[in-house]
């Protein structure tokens, strides 16, 4: 099976917003992907860690990295 080839430039211009869209829609709708994702980049600016990779597996398979963000999300709603 041969690997696609890059997108043609016309339809990649054309399919840019809708994806955007979707995506900050996606984003808005699920807190816990973009604190999921502050936390990651804290991290990294913090320790500075010379594998990346390696650190952010480690980091995304944390088991205590579900309760940190659950925690993060009571804390960060208002109050109804």
């Amino acid at each position: 099976m041969a690997e696609p080839g890059p997108a043609e430039p016309g339809r990649a211009a054309a399919l840019e917003p809708s994806l955007r869209l979707s995506s900050e829609r996606y984003l808005r709708e699920r807190p816990e992907v973009a604190m999921l994702l502050r936390g990651l980049l804290r991290q990294l600016m913090l320790r500075r860690p010379r594998n990346v990779l390696e650190f952010a597996a480690e980091y995304f398979t944390d088991p205590e990295l579900p309760q940190r963000i659950r925690e993060q999300l009571e804390t960060s709603r208002p109050p109804q």
